[in-house]
Order: structure tokens, then sequence, then C-alpha cells
């Protein structure tokens, strides 16, 4: 039989710490890196940033089992300014919160960057140079009809990005059904997420809703797709 210490032994090898993140004070809409220090980071490690219930992964360089880097190259908003840190490693590895603190520098205005207004039929042109990408939807499948806040995550988000879903533009209205392309706000979260809140579920047809990250320059991802599962009686 295993003992009580070596159980313990065990659990400490593989248990995941924080002891510090440099720096802890960034400045919103700022690019910066952090150097998270710690023990037990390996391969399967992720780093979260956010709130608690709405933590989300962001993009990192693993140096070693006790150094992790991680570039944010669009910064934070400044509202909420007080966001939390952990990493994350497998199903039961988690270490701590650690308080990450968003600033606004003087002479910056505290709201976010708005895009060039343009009419609802518009939607941007593409252009030249390095688009977004969109790697993976959560959820991938939502019930039909269930309101929901879906986590876009891939790489070259930009502030402003919005996101365009095949979908009913009369959706709550009388009218007949017109499918397209809509357009939704998106928060950036880091410039590989962004959250979409939908208020409005999605009928249960079609299936599949094409999704595309558009960022305010016209750049715009290959599409992904968004499955709609019929709810169960």
């Amino acid at each position: 039989m295993v003992s009580q210490l070596a159980l313990l032994a065990l659990f400490a090898v593989d248990a995941v710490s924080v002891s510090a993140v440099v720096p802890n004070t960034l400045e919103a809409y700022r690019p910066a890196q952090l150097t998270i220090s710690g023990e037990g980071f390996d391969d399967s490690c992720r780093v979260l940033i956010g709130t608690p219930g709405r933590m989300v992964p962001v993009a990192h360089e693993l140096l070693g089992a006790t150094e992790i880097r991680v570039r944010l190259a669009s910064g934070y908003g400044p509202t909420p300014a007080r966001r939390q840190l952990v990493v994350e490693c497998g199903p039961r590895r988690r270490s701590s919160p650690v308080a990450i603190r968003i600033v606004v520098a003087p002479g910056e205005d505290a709201v976010l960057p708005t895009p060039a207004p343009s009419s609802p039929d518009e939607s941007p042109s593409p252009v030249e140079g390095s688009p977004p990408s969109v790697a993976s939807l959560e959820p991938a499948t939502v019930g039909a009809g269930l309101l929901f806040t879906l986590t876009v995550i891939g790489e070259g988000f930009a502030d402003g990005a919005i996101v365009e879903v095949f979908a009913n533009r009369n959706a709550g209205s009388s009218a007949d059904p017109s499918y397209e392309m809509v357009r939704f706000p998106a928060e950036l979260a880091s410039d590989s997420v962004l959250l979409v809140d939908f208020d409005r579920g999605f009928a249960a047809a079609p299936r599949l809703r094409q999704l595309v990250v558009v960022n305010p320059d016209g750049a715009v991802s290959s599409p992904a797709y968004l499955r709609i599962q019929r709810s169960v009686p």
C-alpha cells in the first residue's frame, strides 16, 4: 500500500504553482510580454486570463519547467481593471490565480477603439496582408434556440474585430427569413481570443453556420463552422 507521505510527495511533484508574473500591471491597449515563473510547467499546460467564470486561453511559449512567456500583441481594454491569470496543465493540475491590473496610461481615453461607421449592408472588402485565422470555436455545437457566449480562438485578431455568421437577419420579427452573413460585435480578450454574446438563439436549420472574423482593416479569416443541434423534446 502506498503510504500517505508517498502520496503527498507524488502530489507535490505533479502540482502546478505560479510564484510571480512580471509585469503584473499592464497599460490598456498596449502590447505586452509577460514572464510567468513557477513550478510544474510542461507541454500540456495552457495559460488562461480573465475573470471568474470567463477565463480564456492566450498564446504562450513554454521556456522550461519553471518559466512560461506570454505575448499579448494587442493588449487588453481597461475594463475590468483587475483580472486573473492561472496556469492549467491537464484536467486536474491548476495553479492558484494571480492578479493582473490594467491601468489607463496618462492621456489615453478609457474607451474601446471604435471602428469607422458603415452601413448595415456593407461588408468589409478583403485586403492584402496577413488575415486573422480561426483555429477553433468553443462551444463548437450549440442547441437550437439557446442563448450562449461563443469563444473564438485563433490568431491575428485586432481591436475592433467583428464576427460574421450566416444567420437570419430578420430573426425576432414577423418578416420572412432572410439568410446572409450578419455582423455581431465581439469582445477582444486577447489577440488570439474573441468573445461573442448571442442574445438570440439559432434555428435548427441550417445546421452548419459559416463564421468568419473580420479585422478593422478588412482582412477576413477563412471560414469556421458552428453546428446547431436540434433540441431534444
